[in-house]
């Protein structure tokens, strides 16, 4: 209450202040230009704030890509899950709902909850996002966007040791009044709508609003994989004296339409076991030729192969029933910049607060249902201060984070639903410093240290429902399954008192309890209704110190040289899985050397990057088995990994009128020591290796202290790491008499990836290759821009993730097919 307390203060001081000096004098500057972009002699360069100071991104010393918001436009990028094409060393997923996924070279963890926290720290406006649900909201109004790439362990610290994801909105200008519109229309029925108005609101303060309403209709044949987005951002910008200005900035979106569908691959049938087995005893039976790519699982052929292929024990009912996916999510945010100039130091201060609703069913691996709706608050509080003494340059700040998230979901797998109730609650604090010794005028020392704790809360109740068949043999064709709800009440509601005559047993259940279910048999229940009632109440802390070691030497005004020691720390958390209830801390250790040059009047750039990390008990999240066996999304702790590579990134003006760009990255990321432990999900009285585990890794049988299998993933590439990317591009700008036609090309290569945690046979991407084309038309008389442009040219299926589901059912998503369209902006 306190930390909420103060929070509200500083943003309540800071708009009073505001309000109180709206009148003032005129003034010449705008607030925010250090940052966006600046025209040198060849190439444009791009202003970056990574490293929490304003410099060109061939003078930061660090591993970054940045990406302008006119560029991002070009290219589509309107969400996060768009990133993907700017930055070879990133993968963004999503699977369902609102939960995004991060990978920047393998590190990252497949999130479909509200209560994970990602590997790649994801910051909109310096305001770290918490939770993964937030981040999808459309892109709006951006001056760039920055990725950076290894643990960033000092400035950003909390859950980056993948990396960070910086979005940087564009800021009010003082005595400006411009704007822009826009309307864009393309298949798919997509069209998007979008304006920008920057005012002045007396001399020294100014105003900066924009919005933006977006819709396509299903890139599946089944109706899924719809959007309907809105997003409204308005800022105040002012000057309060000549040592004081502030920004206040708040933003509402709204999200719905299916979100994300799926692709049905096939069935992982049961086949006789081998006492002796290896890998899994299941046989892959693919979709049949009916079943297209682009099918969608809601198609009435996939359903039927799923249904004559597939069974769901313990019940062994059909798999039928699946819920249409919906998502209805909503967000508010709200921030403030506050900067002083103290005369030898200057200080910042970032109060925050957000809210996301999310209220979403999706059908994931696939489940029946997966059904979640969670309310997350977070408050966040930073200040810095920063200066120069002699030859020391000087950071020094402290972050407060405080989060609750309150939410239900449930997992529906038919004969079997996890039904949990949560409250989870975050604060975390630190104190961090950077220092830059110059040494001489070209070489310098850096030194930085941050010192973080975190202490968690989960209070939860889990109550897991299983359906199983008492034939002989196994067969419950006229039993339903269990019916797809939020809670366990609804899910009961929908039951007819023939099929389940008890009333309200699990008001309040013990820890089990046994029901008959379905309809009689011989007067006897051919099935029973089991549930399994748990209680996690626990709290857990941690607190670690991590540092960052540098050198970096100016060869010339035009070359870096620099190399980088740095440690990154991610808290550890709680599952809502029985006998997987916690996890612990994740640790890296990145090695980096690289250099950054310009020649030729900075009309030929090259950068080049080396990285080793080293990775101690790395956290991965998927769908996997609790310790009863029952299906869970869980997060565990890798033994160990090793990621090491380069990248080279090159950009030439090759004359006036033509510009190149290519980018290439060879990545070795392996899981060097990962082993786990599986319960045995068979009966006491089946013959060993009866029912061996899902998937592609090696494993082997153990009977004591009870029937398990240990599982090695050791020597497996790492999710989502391609051995190879390459993204290259040209841009053509042909000069007439009235207009200039500025002509785009790019493409990206992609070699064969792990896409699922089973390591199935199927669960693998193979190669790819996209390609986008655009041509933009702007006439010199009038401030208008036509583009007219078409992605994944060749309408590529690029599978994004694979994961295996209830009745041993394999799913993927893709990335977008082939979209074009026609965008008309106006600028005044």
């Amino acid at each position: 209450m306190r930390f909420y307390l103060l929070a509200s203060s500083v943003l309540a001081v800071a708009a009073t202040g505001l309000a109180a000096h709206a009148q003032g004098t005129q003034a010449e500057t705008s607030q925010g230009a250090s940052a966006g972009t600046e025209q040198l002699v060849g190439l444009e360069e791009v202003i970056v704030t990574a490293q929490r100071r304003s410099e060109s991104v061939q003078k930061a010393a660090v591993a970054i890509t940045a990406v302008t918001g006119d560029a991002l436009v070009n290219q589509g990028v309107t969400d996060a899950t768009r990133l993907n094409l700017i930055a070879p060393a990133l993968f963004v997923t999503n699977g369902g709902g609102a939960n995004t996924g991060f990978f920047v070279r393998g590190v990252g963890n497949f999130t479909n909850n509200g209560y994970t926290a990602p590997a790649v720290a994801f910051n909109i406006d310096d305001v770290y996002v918490g939770r993964p649900s937030s981040t999808i909201a459309s892109f709006l109004d951006l001056n760039r966007v920055e990725v950076l790439k290894g643990p960033q362990g000092t400035l950003y610290g909390r859950n980056a040791t993948g990396g960070a994801i910086n979005v940087i909105p564009n800021k009010p200008k003082l005595g400006v009044s411009e704007g822009n519109v826009a309307a864009q229309y393309g298949n798919y029925n997509a069209y998007e709508v979008m304006g920008v108005v920057n005012a002045p609101l007396g001399d020294d303060v100014a105003m900066r609003l924009a919005a933006v309403k977006s819709e396509h209709d299903a890139y599946l044949d089944d109706g899924t994989s719809t959007a309907d987005d809105l997003a409204i951002r308005g800022q105040i910008y002012g000057e309060l004296s000549d040592t004081i200005n502030v920004r206040l900035s708040a933003d509402y979106s709204a999200q719905k339409g299916t979100g994300t569908g799926i692709n049905i691959d096939g069935v992982y049938r049961f086949t006789p076991f081998s006492p002796t087995a290896t890998i899994t005893n299941r046989t892959f039976v693919p979709v049949p030729a009916d079943v297209s790519t682009l099918s969608g699982m809601h198609n009435q052929a996939t359903l039927n192969f799923i249904q004559n292929n597939a069974s769901m024990g313990p019940l062994f009912s059909p798999m039928v029933g699946y819920v249409y996916p919906s998502r209805n999510d909503k967000y508010f945010n709200t921030n403030a910049e506050i900067n002083v100039d103290l005369g030898d130091a200057e200080l910042v201060v970032i109060p925050a607060f957000r809210r996301a609703e999310t209220d979403d069913t999706f059908n994931g691996p696939p489940f029946k249902a997966a059904m979640q709706s969670d309310v997350a608050k977070q408050y966040s509080l930073e200040a810095r201060m920063s200066g120069k003494v002699g030859d020391l340059d000087w950071i020094l700040g402290g972050y407060l984070f405080d989060e609750s998230v309150d939410g239900n979901n449930s997992f529906n797998q038919f004969a079997t639903t996890n039904f949990n109730d949560y409250n989870s609650k975050i604060k975390s604090k630190a104190v961090f410093s950077r220092l830059t010794y110059h040494v001489t005028d070209d070489f310098r020392l850096v030194g930085g240290l941050r010192y973080t704790y975190e202490k968690r809360e989960m209070d939860a109740k889990i109550n897991t429902v299983t359906a199983i068949c008492r034939r002989v043999p196994n067969s419950c064709p006229q039993v339903p399954t269990i019916p797809a709800a939020l809670t366990l009440a609804e899910a009961l509601s929908q039951l007819s008192p023939s099929l389940f005559p008890v009333t309200n047993p699990f008001s309040n259940p013990t820890a089990s309890a046994t029901y008959p279910y379905g309809p009689l048999v011989n007067g006897q229940p051919g099935a029973l209704f089991q549930v399994v009632s748990r209680n996690i109440q626990d709290t857990a802390s941690d607190g670690e110190v991590t540092y960052r070691l540098a050198a970096e030497y100016d060869v010339s005004s035009d070359n870096l040289l620099y190399g980088s020691y740095e440690t990154g720390f991610r808290a550890g958390g709680f599952n809502l899985a029985i006998g997987r209830e916690s996890y612990k801390p994740e640790y890296i250790k990145a090695w980096t050397v690289g250099s950054k040059n310009m020649f030729f009047d900075n009309r030929f750039q090259v950068n080049l990057e080396a990285f080793y990390w080293k990775y101690k008990d790395q956290q991965l999240g998927a769908l996997g088995v609790d310790g009863e066996g029952r299906n869970a999304l869980v997060i565990q702790n890798l033994g160990a990994s090793r990621i090491k590579g380069m990248e080279l990134d090159t950009k030439a003006q090759v004359s006036e009128t033509t510009r190149l760009r290519a980018n290439i990255q060879y990545l070795d990321a392996v899981y060097t020591d990962f082993k786990y432990n599986q319960v045995d999900t068979s009966q006491p009285t089946d013959p060993l290796n009866f029912q061996t585990p899902f998937t592609g890794c090696s494993f082997q049988q153990v009977t004591t202290p009870s029937r398990s299998f240990n599982i090695d993933c050791s020597g497996k590439r790492a999710l989502l790491s391609p051995k190879w990317t390459l993204n290259m591009g040209v841009d053509q700008t042909i000069e007439l008499d009235n207009v200039d036609l500025v002509g785009s090309a790019s493409a990206r290569y992609r070699t064969d990836r792990e896409l699922g945690f089973n390591y199935l046979p199927t669960s693998r991407s193979g190669d790819d290759w996209t390609f986008d084309a655009s041509l933009s038309i702007e006439p010199h008389q009038v401030p208008v821009t036509v583009l007219l442009f078409v992605r994944n040219l060749t309408n590529e299926a690029i599978r994004s993730t694979n994961q295996g589901g209830a009745g041993n059912v394999t799913s993927f998503t893709l990335e977008p097919p082939r979209t074009y369209g026609l965008r008309v902006s106006y600028t005044f």
